[in-house]
């Protein structure tokens, strides 16, 4: 069995072109949606089409996901890395189906082979009363005719072999019909098509179109009306900071370097003074960072907001006393790879010596699968938190967000799209991301 991809701006493109090159009888392995090279261009698809020239064994379906180290308990859980099995059942009955369609294509040329050797070699036919030995000198030609074979034998040979034939074709063809690839009514392709081009992994775009699928077939519902109800669903409610009544409220903001933690505080903070009229503080922890510190200090001059600078995690209880006063405390902390182990200690302390009521996980929109998986691997030690995805506005995809979802069964809290304060953060609007999820070309 031979492989060849194929690469076009559409899935039916793609098909088209396998139809026309290989016939209907190719089987799909895979297909895809290719990153862009640029922001604006156009995302290709890339579709992995099986055709059959040798008989040889389909290859092992590689895991779409690496390996998760841990997850909080209820996320997603990918499957973990297939042990080495022996082939299936169904595997080796379409090679051995294979292999019986080229014996029979030989055997019913008209000369049955025989490798060449120089002593004499003894050519087996098949009879009525076994197998009868016939031998051939070295000196002679190396096939046994048609014509040496009895007319009985022949006759009897013959209806043997139309039988096999009948019988393998159509075990083959049940099997190629088993092995054909999951596929989707037109509306369901389209839906399918619009989460692979904003970037929704593979498996969870197909989980989703699985779902749609069997909706519509038990209740012959409208599918767009299917996948957003179910895309309503698997977001969630959005879960923003909620005000405590007599008591102050802490609020920690995590996450790695780059993803905007210092200016979300900043519209945090300016948020709920101007528009809930309540009395903010700041705390930072960020000193690593050259000129974060610079940073807020103007942001909080701004907004009137007194600012607090700790050093160390055990200093967040002094700092904390100089807001005693404060309807909610935001407090910043450093950035850093998620790969750093003394950046999970540093944070766990301050959750300890801070007793927050609520941790924020800061993610950008612009992160791929495999970055958001490592990030939410590095915090899985956080025992309860909510996301907040920003830089939307450098994303024409937003499939980053349900990928985030699916991940970490975290509930979304803000959105931020843009750098102006406060006007560059929302609560997270289901209606909005779930239209866009829907969106072709976004």
């Amino acid at each position: 069995m031979n492989i060849k991809r194929y690469t076009a701006p559409s899935f039916p493109e793609a098909m088209e072109q396998i139809k026309t090159e290989l016939g209907r009888d190719a089987l799909i392995l895979s297909q895809r949606t290719l990153r862009k090279k640029r922001l604006f261009s156009k995302p290709l698809v890339e579709v992995v089409a099986a055709y059959e020239t040798a008989p040889e064994p389909a290859p092992a379906a590689k895991n779409p996901l690496p390996q998760l180290r841990t997850i909080r308990h209820g996320a997603y859980q990918p499957m973990p890395p297939a042990k080495k099995q022996p082939p299936s059942r169904d595997a080796e009955l379409s090679v051995s189906a294979d292999r019986a369609l080229e014996v029979l294509e030989k055997l019913s040329s008209g000369a049955f082979l025989e490798p060449e050797a120089k002593p004499p070699k003894a050519v087996r036919i098949p009879d009525d009363d076994g197998f009868r030995p016939i031998f051939t000198p070295a000196n002679t030609e190396k096939t046994v005719n048609r014509q040496d074979v009895p007319p009985p034998t022949l006759t009897a040979l013959e209806n043997k072999l139309d039988a096999l034939s009948s019988s393998v074709s159509t075990l083959a063809g049940s099997l190629r019909q088993s092995h054909d690839p999951r596929t989707y009514s037109p509306e369901v392709e389209a839906l399918l098509m619009s989460l692979l081009e904003n970037e929704t992994h593979e498996e969870f775009a197909h989980k989703l179109a699985r779902e749609v699928s069997d909706i519509v077939k038990k209740q012959q519902a409208d599918p767009n009306e299917v996948m957003e109800q179910l895309l309503r669903q698997y977001i969630g409610q959005a879960e923003p900071i909620r005000l405590k009544r007599f008591k102050r409220t802490v609020v920690l903001l995590v996450g790695s370097t780059g993803v905007g933690k210092t200016t979300t505080l900043a519209k945090l903070s300016a948020i709920y003074s101007i528009n809930h009229h309540a009395k903010v503080g700041v705390i930072t922890t960020d000193t690593y960072r050259i000129a974060a510190v610079e940073q807020l200090k103007v942001y909080t001059q701004i907004l009137e907001v007194p600012l607090s600078v700790v050093y160390a995690p055990e200093e967040i209880e002094d700092a904390l006393k100089e807001h005693e006063d404060k309807d909610i405390v935001f407090v910043d902390t450093a950035g850093k790879s998620p790969t750093d182990r003394t950046h999970e200690e540093e944070i766990k302390n301050l959750i300890r010596y801070s007793d927050c009521d609520e941790v924020h996980l800061v993610l950008s929109a612009t992160t791929s699968f495999t970055g958001l998986l490592n990030i939410l691997n590095a915090y899985s030690f956080l025992n309860d938190y909510k996301l907040i995805v920003t830089k939307l506005d450098e994303t024409p995809t937003w499939g980053a967000l349900l990928n985030a979802r699916f991940l970490s069964d975290r509930p979304i809290s803000y959105t931020a799209i843009g750098q102006n304060v406060p006007d560059d953060i929302e609560v997270a609007d289901v209606r909005k991301i779930v239209a866009r999820l829907m969106t072709r070309d976004p």
